[in-house]
């Protein structure tokens, strides 16, 4: 189970990255939660909105370096790039977090966390299951 809840959070970011609303709502829940550090995100509609918000020339993307899984619940760690449109070059990166929680085969919550060694400690730590 841990390789295909791990497979799941990766079809999720990819459907984040393609700001796709139907591959979005096939891979969350229809009452989703995104958490990011300024606000929490609920519903299928407000997460596909937060996936195509667009910046001026840039596009935003996150990368998985490595995913951790513990019960129902999956940690991507990787980056977020923002990355030129004209050029394709990316113009920043930092490290990032993410946290998936599944209800059966959707995505129920997505936190984002800008600090990927807090939140791999707390990872580790929380009860399994």
């Amino acid at each position: 189970m841990s390789g295909e809840r791990a497979e799941q959070a990766a079809r999720a970011v990819a459907a984040i990255n393609a700001s796709d609303p139907e591959l979005i709502a096939a891979t969350f829940a229809p009452l989703a939660e995104i958490r990011t550090g300024r606000s929490i995100h609920k519903g299928i509609g407000a997460a596909i909105a937060w996936a195509e918000k667009r910046y001026d020339h840039l596009e935003r993307r996150y990368t998985v370096a490595a995913t951790h899984t513990r019960g129902d619940a999956v940690l991507v760690l990787g980056s977020v790039e923002y990355v030129w449109r004209a050029e394709g070059e990316v113009g920043d990166s930092s490290p990032i977090a993410l946290l998936f929680e599944f209800d059966g085969n959707l995505v129920s919550s997505m936190t984002v966390a800008d600090d990927p060694e807090t939140a791999l400690d707390a990872f580790e730590t929380r009860p399994p299951g």
